[in-house]
């Protein structure tokens, strides 16, 4: 019966220390993946943020050309009105075609102040889309700056409310990934910044907009593009383009849209002249149509379109639209006109800093570190009345009472902890398939909407300075943990290169003593394979100092790079921020934390690592 009993109670305690165990296993693999969700998400999150920027990039652009459409349309169908008027005053002469002709006179004027009507309707509505756009792209970036935090408490608190992200390293993680976050994009409202958006509307205009360049085979299907008649060569000309230019003036920047028309018959003629036959050229306009918005300033300073057009002024000092048609644009420079709607041009927008070929890769990480307290952690000890901690108030008489299977929990640092870090990168779609590259490499914008979320591995001297910050004894008691293994482990080479050296003796004395040919060489295949894996491990163990070094380089490492946190310059932006957010209370970043954080650093991390790499050599040598 006794041992009945003494059985049953050790098969009791036996079952307490495997349900701790599970416990802490599973508590630890709860928080781990705790970690990597807060941390997913809060990169999504941002992830989502910068894809935001790059489609209302991509919606200002495209909004841009659709002006751009809307005032092309409207020069064509000027240029079509004027067209068929010049041409029922040339078919005055036969009353056969004339009324036709006068239809489609009336009908193209008819269709002109449709499309006007349209243009100065839209235009401005499309203009408001734009402001509306840019404030809201600018609103959602702001707002990055604390929701990410916010995402990532909620996502802890919503998984296990006993878990916290609290820790100073924590607070440093979140910190540095503002700052990141701050230092990837960038507001462009001066002139240069909204030159290059207009370049890229300029390159995204559609063919219709871009160039409206016809030729005689183009217009009369299977006619030839000039038709020689001898003495004599005739070819009809469609040219029409439009352009999105600017003037400042004053420090600021005016926009408008402008687009043109053009349609002429061109004569060459030979003639003899003094120096021999020669061509002479004639063009004879038929149709032009002009039409712009926000103001005329192109002509009135005669500027030039040299990157575009390199073409020289036409005659009256408007810079050139048409290769061929060229008194064809001088009348329709002399019927321009001006569409009565409001456009503010190019507005304000957001993309990366750095712009440069050499940023083709920038990354924003983010690193969380969660923790557990020790007394949250359900292990056996919290179950009253079995293996809790506390002492019965009278003892009984059979010797079973509470508290009689109790459990003491210890953990370092008073409680479990893990680290997840992730970071957000550009990857165009081109990267799934290397082979669509061809040569080319889409460089990261914010005009292109591929940015992409991963998990990665903390690398160690983050985890040292996690250590460091909770208590300077964790990273020394860890770090004289790693030393231990890495003597093992030098040891357990040692004690195997004995082995070997005495078996390669051993088949050296066998092959003397053997005179058998086929025994001899398989004594010979031994001795070789042997005498390789001796000197592998005596390459590997010769120098046992290469390992500790290079754990004191990883901890040197990752004491200089926390002591590099920009804690002033994240603390500038949270006080920033809060005043721009008025009475919004960014608890998790209080200056009481940062300052924390910031001596704790300069005094603890130096000592510590220093106490660290000390018993890193005495451990080894």
């Amino acid at each position: 019966m006794p041992l009945g009993i003494a059985f049953l109670m050790s098969s009791i305690l036996l079952c307490l220390v495997l349900f701790n165990t599970g416990q802490t296993a599973s508590e630890r693999s709860r928080l781990i993946n705790t970690a990597d969700a807060a941390v997913y998400s809060g990169l999504i999150w941002q992830a989502r943020a910068l894809n935001f920027q790059a489609y209302t990039n991509r919606a200002m652009v495209a909004n841009q050309v659709s002006i751009g459409q809307l005032v092309s349309l409207t020069s064509w169908t000027k240029y079509a009105h004027v067209l068929a008027r010049n041409i029922d005053y040339i078919t005055e002469y036969f009353p056969v075609v004339e009324p036709y002709i006068e239809a489609a006179e009336r009908i193209t004027e008819s269709i002109d102040d449709v499309m006007v009507n349209v243009a100065e309707t839209f235009i401005p509505v499309i203009d408001s889309i734009n402001g509306i756009l840019t404030r809201i792209q600018q609103a959602v970036y702001v707002a990055s700056f604390a929701a990410t935090p916010a995402i990532v408490r909620e996502v802890v608190e919503e998984n296990d409310e006993r878990y916290n992200v609290t820790t100073d390293y924590a607070v440093i993680g979140l910190g540095e990934n503002t700052v990141a976050w701050q230092n990837l994009v960038r507001r462009y409202e001066d002139e240069e910044g909204l030159q290059r958006k207009a370049d890229v509307v300029n390159r995204s205009k559609d063919e219709f907009t871009n160039g409206r360049d016809l030729g005689t085979s183009q217009l009369l299907p299977e006619t030839p593009d000039v038709l020689n008649l001898g003495l004599t060569r005739l070819w009809l000309r469609k040219e029409g383009r439009t352009n999105l230019i600017s003037e400042t003036d004053g420090g600021s920047t005016q926009w408008e849209w402008k687009a043109k028309d053009t349609f002429s018959l061109h004569r060459e003629d030979l003639r003899l002249t003094r120096r021999g036959p020669r061509w002479v050229h004639r063009e004879i306009p038929l149709g032009w149509g002009f039409r712009y918005v926000n103001g005329d300033f192109e002509c009135e300073q005669e500027q030039e379109t040299g990157r575009s057009w390199p073409w020289r002024n036409s005659y009256d000092g408007c810079p050139r639209y048409t290769r061929e048609n060229r008194r064809a644009e001088m009348m329709a420079n002399r019927a321009q006109e001006e569409l009565d709607a409001e456009y503010n041009g190019i507005r304000a927008y957001n993309d990366l800093r750095n712009l440069s070929r050499q940023n083709r890769d920038p990354r924003v990480a983010l690193r969380l570190e969660v923790e557990l307290p020790q007394s949250d952690i359900r292990t056996a000890s919290k179950i009253d009345g079995l293996g809790s901690d506390s002492v019965p108030e009278e003892e009984l008489r059979n010797g079973i009472g509470e508290g009689v299977f109790g459990t003491e929990d210890r953990m370092a640092g008073e409680g479990m902890a893990v680290i997840a870090s992730g970071e957000l990168f550009f990857h165009p779609p081109d990267d799934y398939i290397p082979t669509r590259r061809q040569g080319r490499y889409e460089i990261a914008s914010l005009f292109s909407p591929y940015w992409e979320v991963r998990l990665k591995d903390t690398p160690m001297e983050r985890v040292f300075m996690s250590w460091a910050l909770r208590d300077e004894n964790l990273l020394t008691d860890g770090v004289s943990g790693i030393s231990a293994g890495i003597e093992h482990y030098i040891q357990e080479r040692q004690e195997e290169l004995t082995r070997l050296r005495d078996l390669e003796q051993s088949l050296q004395d066998q092959l003397g003593n053997t005179v058998d040919a086929t025994r001899r060489a398989e004594l010979e295949t031994e001795l070789v394979a042997v005498h390789s894996q001796i000197s592998y491990l005596e390459s590997t163990t010769s120098n046992p100092q290469m390992l500790p070094e290079g754990l004191q380089q990883e901890m040197t490492q990752g004491a200089t790079q926390a002591a590099q946190v920009q804690i002033d310059q994240y603390a500038q932006l949270t006080q920033e921020y809060a005043e721009e957010a008025g009475e919004v209370t960014i608890d998790q970043f209080e200056d009481e934390v940062v300052d924390q954080i910031t001596g704790q650093m300069q005094e603890t991390l130096e000592a510590a690592v220093d106490n660290a790499v000390e018993s890193v050599r005495n451990s080894v040598w």
